[in-house]
């Protein structure tokens, strides 16, 4: 188990980014972006690279440093680092949802397909 982040190694970091990376592209390319402008795309990529990247690499060195294996951490932060990018929609949804507003649900959810 690394006492800090020196002891972190390298190669699975930059794994464990390019699986983050990946996962916010696949998330931006699987939405409609047809109606959208250049700047609301260009926000969305960013947002959805930040949120999945983020999320990614938080896990990674969360579960590194509670000891698991570098390959064991790289998946785990991939795999949940892009279900953390859907759980942002899922929350969305629910909270418009909850607060009565149809409209804005069915905008969120025709959006997202």
């Amino acid at each position: 188990m690394p006492s800090n982040f020196n002891d972190i190694d390298y190669v699975a970091s930059l794994i464990a980014l390019c699986a983050g990376v990946w996962g916010a592209v696949l998330n931006f390319l699987r939405r409609d972006n047809s109606t959208k402008t250049f700047v609301t795309k260009t926000v969305t990529f960013f947002i959805d690279m930040t949120v999945n990247v983020g999320i990614t690499m938080l896990i990674y060195v969360g579960s590194v440093g509670y000891g698991f294996n570098d390959l064991l951490s790289v998946a785990l932060a991939g795999f949940l680092g892009h279900q953390g990018t859907r759980s942002f929609y899922i929350a969305e949804l629910l909270i418009a949802e909850k607060l009565g507003a149809k409209d804005t649900f069915e905008e969120i959810k025709k959006s997202e397909k």
